[in-house]
């Protein structure tokens, strides 16, 4: 299925998960928001969660600073 990770244009498998597509942008679980078709997706749904061809994902990153 194609879908767009952070406003690229990617191919992935039809039974790919947000946990996948996280570790494939080799970000830590723990320290990101993720955000499908403009809708955030809890951490607590992210296992369960079902992607369809042509959904647009953003992988936020936390950073700190000061």
């Amino acid at each position: 299925m194609k879908l767009y990770v952070n406003g690229e244009k990617r191919q992935y498998p039809d039974s790919a998960t947000l946990v996948a597509l996280i570790r494939d942008a080799g970000a830590d679980p723990k320290r990101v928001a993720i955000v499908v078709n403009d809708e955030v997706v809890p951490a607590t749904k992210r296992a369960g969660f079902h992607l369809s061809n042509g959904d647009r994902v953003e992988i936020l990153a936390f950073a700190g600073g000061g």
